[in-house]
């Protein structure tokens, strides 16, 4: 033990250049063998390196590591820093004792440093503070080990990393599940339980580590007050009232904390959760001056709101002392989603990357979708964060009305239905919908407003809030207004709210069923020149290389395509009669003789034909379809995703063996697809043919479309088909039962398969 008292800061620095299946190794065994002295001097260390403070923010990578990139490095991980993993189990060992570690507000973001700086702050913060009694300001927070860690963990989640490393920059492209990604929704599923009767493992640890406040109801905005006038509060202040108005509920609530042992002692962990990741992730800067944040960061909010509604709608069934947590939950996130939302809105990219801050939003507005006694009780079940505190969605899907409970919910929160729907609607008006993502985000949208009775919900709730702005009482309306301010956090106010159901946004409502209809024919034209163009393809082809097609499944790119976008009309269409039913909008009459006249030259409607070209406000569906009528996209079909009727392990390992065979013989195959001798006639049967290969590059953070020509190459891709195994399978049966050799089956196989090859080369 001699070695760790002395070099043991030595041993830590050491430790943290090791690669991170022996880090994790090697401090697991450390932290058993350590003194709890030793172990709170080398804590902050490792935590900070964990989360790479001061070196970038990758830190371990936990926001870089997925399963697909590094399936050893996530197991470790996530096991080391599971719920009960041993970074939580040091967490849990050094609250035995009254250790408090430093947190430096500049690591906060700049609306949560600015919030206890300026002394805003609610009760929770109110024993964390530390403030330099000379100067009278807040200088830093105190924090135990438990929290410590946690505050770092959900800061982490801020940092810009798919800006700074290509590992986090793929994430972020490719929407993949990453360590941070699994640790949030079990951390949150763990501290924040749907299940009333759930117990927050592990139980026997300190239960004194927090002041016994009593736990009052939110405060999202307190009076302005100077740091200047801020004391170290001590456990008796904290149970006094703020004022002499306070009311009778209040007093009772002191006096009961006096009179009996908090349960704020019981349930501090969960109280921690919520005041960290609501406070730090929705007060989350998105401001013209700083970068978006990543999709990751959208993601895990979005976890983070689906089980703060899991673990609010639990409220009426928790009889335990985390009940009055419960109720505060939700209170405490509506003051700040919709500043949040709204301005991550107006700042994200028109793209198909749009759909996960929809996604969040949805989330947020259908609480119901987040029940733990969804069976019992009949409501309307959803995915939640995890099988345990959801039930899956119903047969009936979108025929189950929405329960009444939840109309206080949509009152409450009527801004943040009709406002960010009001908001978003003129970006879905520029979206091109000839391309499916987009469709399926119109198709979420539509979905969501127009479940049986919430409309009428959201129309009723918006009526009564209108007659409360119009009311002819000064003093009531003065009232009303101070209420609002506070409520939304001073970005909304009442005289910007825009009626959902008003005639504005019912003009808008007919110009977006107006470009939908017009993306509908549109893409109604192109299944039919698809559909042409195979249809010719096929009868040039010979009757044997018809049955060979469709034995190998080979799919060429225009049925590639025409798989993709089958689906857009139907989907469109039924979009378009939801919107047209919810707002009372009539269906416009527009036909394709119509649209070609609307988009012929002489009414020069290209956006690069105007001044106004780099505004891309301006650019419509119409236009991008005219201005990239010329540009046709096309991959290689050996690095198409892998289809269901392929074996996937299968493809991959032949994916690898042909890229080898390419790159060892090369220009023998190039040589072989140039000759004009019977072999060049063979071999342009069997190799893939030269292409140019186009496809949008993002590793810069902006689209690039580019292109590589692909010279003639081998594709053993086809023998992955369950329809090829099938017939192999076949043949060696058939070798079996008349020459008792499977092997000779395979060879008569082989050799129908030569013939049928021979004879495409001498007449094709």
């Amino acid at each position: 033990m001699a070695f760790y008292n002395e070099n043991l800061g030595n041993r830590i620095m050491e430790l943290m250049s090791y690669p991170i299946p022996d880090r994790c190794v090697e401090l697991t065994q450390l932290f058993e063998r350590c003194s709890l002295r030793e172990l709170q001097d080398v804590f902050p260390t490792i935590v900070q390196s964990v989360f790479g403070i001061g070196s970038g923010g990758l830190g371990w990578g936990l926001r870089a590591t997925t399963k697909e990139n590094s399936p050893m490095c996530f197991d470790i991980l996530h096991e080391f820093f599971s719920p009960l993993g041993p970074m939580l189990r040091l967490c849990y060992r050094l609250l035995n004792e009254a250790i408090k570690f430093e947190f430096n507000l500049d690591l906060l973001p700049h609306k949560v440093s600015e919030m206890i700086q300026s002394g805003q702050y609610s009760l929770f913060y109110a024993d964390l503070v530390n403030i330099d009694p000379f100067r009278r300001q807040v200088t830093s927070l105190l924090l135990n080990a438990f929290d410590y860690y946690m505050l770092h963990y959900v800061i982490h989640a801020t940092f810009p990393l798919h800006k700074m490393y290509p590992a986090a920059l793929q994430v972020h492209n490719e929407r993949m599940k990453t360590v941070y990604f699994f640790l949030t929704a079990e951390y949150l599923c763990t501290l924040l339980p749907g299940n009333p009767d759930a117990i927050v493992f592990p139980t026997n640890i300190c239960t004194s580590v927090k002041a016994p406040q009593p736990l009052q109801p939110v405060q999202p905005l307190q009076p302005q007050r100077s740091p200047k006038y801020l004391k170290i509060p001590s456990n008796t202040s904290l149970f006094q009232a703020d004022s002499p108005s306070t009311s009778a509920a209040a007093a009772a609530a002191v006096q009961a904390a006096r009179n009996c042992e908090s349960p704020r002692t019981h349930c501090w962990r969960t109280e921690s959760v919520l005041h960290f990741f609501i406070d730090t992730w929705l007060r989350y800067d998105i401001d013209e001056a700083r970068d978006l944040p990543s999709s990751e960061f959208i993601r895990v909010v979005r976890i983070l709101v689906k089980q703060v509604h899991t673990f609010a709608n639990s409220t009426h069934l928790d009889h335990t002392p985390m009940a009055m947590l419960r109720k505060l939950a939700n209170p405490m996130m509506k003051t700040r989603i919709y500043p949040f939302l709204k301005s991550i809105i107006g700042r994200w990219p028109l793209d198909s990357s749009l759909s996960v801050v929809l996604e969040l939003w949805l989330s947020y507005i259908q609480p119901w979708r987040y029940l733990f006694d969804a069976p019992s009780a009949g409501y309307y079940g959803g995915s939640g964060v995890n099988a345990g505190n959801s039930v899956a969605p119903g047969p009936s899907g979108n025929e189950v009305a929405v329960s009444q409970r939840f109309s206080t919910f949509i009152a409450e929160n009527l801004v943040i239905y009709t406002q960010i729907f009001v908001y978003i609607l003129p970006r879905f008006e520029r979206l091109d919908f000839t391309t499916f993502r987009n469709v399926i985000m119109l198709h979420r949208l539509v979905k969501v407003f127009s479940q049986p009775n919430l409309p009428a919900m959201l129309c009723q709730a918006e009526q009564a809030y209108i007659c409360q702005l119009g009311t002819d009482s000064p003093r009531k309306h003065s009232v009303y207004a101070r209420q609002g301010k506070n409520e939304w956090d001073g970005i909304f106010h009442e005289e910007s709210y825009t009626p959902l159901f008003g005639p504005a946004v019912k003009c808008e409502i007919e110009q977006v069923i107006k470009t939908v209809c017009i993306s509908r024919l549109y893409v109604l034209q192109e299944i039919d020149s698809i559909r042409r163009d195979i249809v010719e393809q096929r009868k040039a082809h010979s009757f044997l290389r018809k049955i060979f097609a469709s034995i190998f499944a080979d799919v060429s790119p225009a049925e590639l395509k025409l798989q993709e976008i089958a689906k857009i009309p139907d989907v469109l269409d039924l979009a378009v009669r939801s919107l047209s039913n919810m707002f009372d909008v009539r269906l416009p009459e527009i036909t394709l003789e119509q649209i070609h006249d609307r988009s012929s030259p002489q009414l020069n409607i290209s956006a690069y034909d105007s001044s106004d070209y780099l505004d891309i406000s301006k650019i419509s569906p119409i236009q991008m379809q005219n201005n990239l009528a010329n540009l046709s996209a096309t991959i290689d079909p050996a690095t198409v995703p892998i289809k269901d009727y392929e074996v996937k392990f299968l493809v991959r390992f032949l994916h690898k063996i042909s890229c080898r065979l390419n790159e060892t013989f090369g220009n023998e195959i190039q040589a072989l697809w140039c000759r004009s001798d019977f072999v060049g006639k063979m071999a342009r049967q069997l190799l893939y043919p030269p292409m140019t290969q186009q496809w949008f590059d993002k590793s810069r953070g902006v689209s690039e479309l580019c292109e590589e020509r692909l010279p003639a190459r081998i594709c053993l891709r086809p023998l992955a088909s369950y329809q090829v195994l099938g017939l192999i399978t076949f043949a060696m049966l058939i070798g079996y039962s008349l020459w008792r050799a499977p092997i000779f089956g395979l060879f008569i196989f082989i050799l129908l398969f030569s013939i049928y090859i021979t004879i495409l080369a001498l007449f094709v």
